[in-house]
């Protein structure tokens, strides 16, 4: 599915990390600094799952089992979708975050071409991932590091995650103080979103 150039937002960056990378700090970050949209791809998922939960009168596990034998690309087409619907979507930059397998990142640049950014966070240390799950202390995340390691590294293979990063058009290190990270969005994230051309 294609939505023209003219319904979709002018500009768009989708963010690509590992688990504890910074995703949801870079989206923070432009929401507060330049007003963008954020959307996340698994939750958008599980809306999906379970508006068809609701439609088909199925258990939400079912729902999500047809969702996911649909592909990411069915997620990618009916988030385009919805982009072409919602007018706050296209009157403002939109961050994507949770962009994980390489069907989606292409998806997504087939879709949106030049208007796209696909970025990849990356943060040299698991050790410092782990200690940023920690702090953030959901109930989803692991509790000791030896079971965060098994998670991420199955993360990354039921994903293919490393071959989604090879689309990455910039990456930026995550690595040092936020005042860094901060520096960084703003020299390789924010010309993207605000360039009129």
């Amino acid at each position: 599915m294609q939505v023209q150039a003219n319904q979709s937002p002018s500009k768009i960056v989708a963010v690509v990390g590992a688990l504890a990378a910074g995703k949801d700090a870079l989206a923070d970050y432009l929401q507060q600094r330049y007003a963008v949209v954020a959307v996340e791809v698994g939750e958008f998922a599980r809306q999906l799952a379970e508006e068809a939960d609701k439609e088909d009168a199925k258990p939400y596990d079912a729902a999500a089992q047809k969702l996911a034998e649909h592909g990411p690309e069915y997620v990618i087409a009916r988030l385009v979708e919805e982009m072409s619907q919602n007018d706050e979507w296209q009157s403002k930059p939109l961050i994507i975050t949770g962009v994980r397998t390489p069907a989606e990142a292409k998806a997504l640049k087939e879709q949106f071409g030049s208007n796209l950014l696909l970025s990849y966070i990356r943060v040299g240390d698991q050790a410092a991932r782990f200690d940023r799950v920690q702090q953030r202390d959901l109930t989803t995340d692991p509790d000791d590091f030896e079971e965060f390691v098994q998670q991420d590294e199955s993360l990354k293979a039921d994903f293919g995650l490393e071959n989604t990063v090879e689309l990455a058009d910039v990456v930026l290190w995550n690595s040092g103080s936020l005042d860094e990270f901060h520096r960084q969005i703003e020299a390789e994230i924010v010309p993207h979103i605000t360039d009129q051309n």
